[in-house]
């Protein structure tokens, strides 16, 4: 059976840690960040992980894993 590729998609966005969860960037940090509140610039810079409902779509895309 051949083997399965991994979206590149899934990895350039996304990394997975120890526990097994899916670590991604939080959205809109990019630019025009002048205008936006301090406290959305705080919250930009945490960790987002993917929620548990959509676990089953990332195994989908990357079935062997992510690289931390």
């Amino acid at each position: 059976m051949p083997k399965l590729k991994t979206k590149s998609m899934l990895k350039k966005r996304a990394k997975m840690t120890a526990s097994g969860l899916v670590q991604v960037r939080r959205q809109g940090h990019n630019h025009m960040l002048r205008k936006r509140a301090k406290r959305s610039l705080r919250a930009g810079r945490r960790v987002q992980y993917v929620n548990e409902n959509m676990q089953g779509q990332i195994k989908i895309l990357a079935p062997y894993g992510l690289r931390g």
